[in-house]
């Protein structure tokens, strides 16, 4: 399985949508007008073919039956069928874009809109093909626009005329309008990039005899020029299984509105379990307290587990991305998993992965402070071909096979002793159970190896299972099987839930039904991880795939963050050059941050972070409430300054810093003579200049320009400050 940014802060302000490429350059026409059920069939041009076999041959229950083309199976068919209405000009371009399967595109200028959507239309009336009451349809187009705020709206409907007679202004039908087929995401708004977009219809009843089927796209809402692409209009009337409308894309998910109600309950409990009250007293070199001074308090560290899978080449090897990645990974995560290396098969040479390598992880991940899990002890498979079980010899008599996995569990427990927090014990005991299913060994010899394993080692021992809150299909039986750990008397500590989800077998959950399941399982009163978190999409050319991404990364992760049973999250992986499912990762392989990585650091580093300045009351303290986890904090009363380090969670909220005269706390870090880390954290940043600048007059201060000379001119002025932002940045 499986731009360099400078600073968090660089990063989250670093919101670009530089996508993987889907689909084949488009060549070549045909005039054939019906879907074939075959993705390989010559039918069509190269752009119905990408179409037709992305939507039949995606897996998952997600795949859609061939359907029929409506307006032909040729970019000229369909741009032939459409025509601007309103007042707007239209031009045919080229695509120059080798990512994206189309060719010709028409280009729209909306000049003069008066916020009417139907004031502008890019319409296409269906003039040979007939519809019925109920008939399933799915609209595709690909858009892009260079607007700074481009909106359109897809529509399909019936007209009883579809132009107006004098002068072809389009039939005007306003956002809201009420004939419209289009069941979800009619209104979307494109960016710069091609970007590939599904309407799911419901055809209603006609009107009347005369009326017209018309699919068409709103563009009057604002002035904007967009480009529309890749036009295509299926119908699924006449397939063999008729699709139902929640098959079509794109997908969604209940609870998904800005305005959803469980919002508002999980931000309660999220400021109940995560964050405590905080109280900085600041006291002279006496100890008496000093009112008026300047608190800063700043968070460097969740006490809630944001961790990672960390791939062992990365880690060791010695690559340009190699370097990002383990300096985005110790940004940005505070645990670890290896994602591979202490697997059976990796650890007996089986795979490519030296043990050599993996110990060198683990003393990197060591060497970082970085806690890591270990993964794995007991997975209920004798050969490696699922991706890990225990290369075991399936003809060995029953009770040698016990014996050999009771001394792997035991010598791997006990060789990582001390190097891991926890283990997961037993791995995917639901999707493999052989070991159980074999009347040999069973359930006697499960209890020898967990019992094994609690005796080699101090690290706590997890189950860890996909299919319970990654999509529920497993749900039941994992539950039952921890429920008989529990009553049993296992050595169980904790339950984990890989919380893999791929889009295709529609595993996004509705977010009532993801909290009852965290309920369901914390009822154990055990920790619950979340040890193996990713969504894949379908494609990241489809933007509607892209935005479910990015907005269930938001509610998945406020979802767990606020039940507190649970402790983590770890992502598996970040990055999508080394990603076993590559369009879940949060960076492009050029380390562009995605959607769903700039959620994921929006969370994690802004909305959840404390970070808080103000003065101290007349009785030296300075109070607030921030989320729980390590934290550095600086005081200073503009002649002198005090730092401390200190972690706040249920049991410690107080702090006292202890005020010093600056001299004597500012430190040297590169050697120069001058001493730029102000506050003696150990950095250069912006912190730094602001605390330099107040107290920049300070007599101490004033009294030390060996110290605080940073322009080198002779003099302590602001300059001096100017010297030391410019160092930091």
């Amino acid at each position: 399985m499986s731009e360099k940014p400078t600073s968090r802060q660089y990063r989250r302000r670093t919101y670009l949508q530089t996508l993987a490429a889907l689909g084949v350059g488009a060549a070549g026409t045909s005039a054939v007008a019906t879907a074939q059920s075959s993705s390989d069939d010559a039918s069509g041009d190269a752009y119905h073919r990408t179409l037709r076999s992305d939507l039949t041959g995606r897996g998952g229950n997600k795949t859609l039956p061939p359907g029929q083309y409506v307006y032909g199976e040729t970019e000229a068919a369909t741009m032939d069928a459409f025509s601007v209405v309103g007042d707007a000009t239209a031009t045919t371009t080229a695509v120059e874009d080798d990512a994206v399967p189309i060719t010709t595109a028409t280009r729209i200028e909306v000049e003069d809109a008066h916020g009417r959507p139907g004031a502008v239309s890019y319409r296409g009336p269906v003039e040979d093909h007939s519809f019925s009451a109920g008939d399933v349809l799915l609209g595709v187009a690909y858009l892009r626009s260079d607007s700074r705020k481009a909106q359109v709206e897809a529509r399909f409907g019936y007209d009883t005329s579809t132009q107006e007679e004098d002068g072809g202004s389009a039939k005007d039908h306003d956002g809201g309008s009420p004939d419209n087929a289009v069941q979800r995401s009619a209104l979307v708004e494109p960016g710069d990039t091609w970007m590939r977009y599904f309407f799911p219809i419901e055809v209603g009843e006609a009107p009347g005899s005369d009326a017209t089927p018309v699919f068409e796209f709103l563009l009057g809402s604002c002035e904007q020029t967009v480009e529309v692409a890749g036009v295509a209009l299926i119908d699924y009337s006449d397939a063999e299984t008729v699709p139902t409308l929640g098959t079509l894309p794109p997908y969604d998910y209940e609870g998904r509105a800005e305005d959803a109600e469980w919002r508002e309950a999980a931000e309660e409990r999220i400021d109940e379990i995560r964050k405590t009250d905080v109280e900085v007293t600041v006291v002279d070199s006496d100890g008496e307290p000093v009112p008026h001074a300047y608190v800063d308090v700043a968070m460097t560290e969740h006490a809630f587990d944001f961790g990672s899978a960390v791939a062992v080449p990365r880690v060791t090897g010695d690559s340009e991305d190699d370097e990002t990645y383990r300096e985005v990974f110790l940004e940005e995560f505070n645990k670890a998993v290896v994602e591979n290396g202490m697997k059976w098969p990796a650890w007996e040479g089986v795979w490519d992965i030296s043990n050599e390598a993996t110990r060198e992880t683990l003393g990197w991940l060591d060497d970082h402070d970085v806690p890591t899990r270990g993964h794995y002890l007991l997975w209920e498979e004798y050969g490696t071909d699922g991706g890990g079980g225990m290369n075991v010899d399936s003809g060995l008599p029953a009770d040698e096979v016990r014996q050999t996995i009771t001394e792997k569990i035991a010598n791997h427990g006990e060789r990582f002793d001390g190097q891991v927090t926890e283990w997961d014990m037993h791995n995917h005991p639901i999707w493999q159970s052989a070991f159980r299913d074999d009347e040999a060994l069973g359930w006697d010899a499960v209890a020898e190896w967990w019992a094994a394993a609690d005796d080699a080692t101090d690290a706590e021992l997890y189950t860890n299972e996909m299919g319970a809150i990654g999509g529920t299909w497993q749900q039941d039986p994992y539950y039952q099987f921890v429920q008989r750990l529990v009553e049993e008397d296992y050595p169980i500590d904790g339950i984990g839930f890989m919380g893999h989800h791929q889009q295709q077998w529609g595993q996004l959950l509705d977010v009532d039904e993801l909290l009852a399941g965290l309920d369901r399982f914390g009822a154990f009163d055990l920790p619950l991880l979340v040890t193996e978190f990713d969504i894949e999409i379908i494609s990241r050319r489809n933007a509607q795939d892209v935005d479910v991404q990015r907005d269930y990364t938001r509610d998945f992760l406020t979802a767990v963050f606020s039940h507190e049973a649970v402790e983590g999250v770890l992502s598996w992986g970040f990055w999508a050059g080394d990603h076993w499912r590559p369009t879940g990762a949060y960076y492009d392989e050029d380390w562009t941050l995605r959607p769903n990585g700039e959620q994921y650091l929006d969370l994690v580093f802004d909305e959840w972070w404390t970070e808080e300045v103000g003065r101290t009351g007349r009785d030296g303290t300075f109070s607030t409430r921030g989320f729980e986890g390590d934290y550095h904090l600086v005081a200073s009363d503009g002649h002198r300054v005090g730092h401390a380090e200190a972690t706040f969670d249920d049991e410690n909220g107080t702090v006292e810093v202890e005020l010093r005269p600056l001299s004597e706390v500012a430190t040297d870090v590169d050697g120069d003579g001058r001493t730029e880390d102000v506050d003696g954290d150990g950095d250069v940043d912006n912190r730094d200049a602001g605390l330099f600048f107040k107290n920049l007059r300070s007599d101490d201060v004033q009294e030390h320009p060996e110290q605080f000379d940073f322009d080198g001119d002779g003099d302590l002025d602001f300059r001096d400050v100017v010297a030391l932002f410019r160092e930091a940045n």
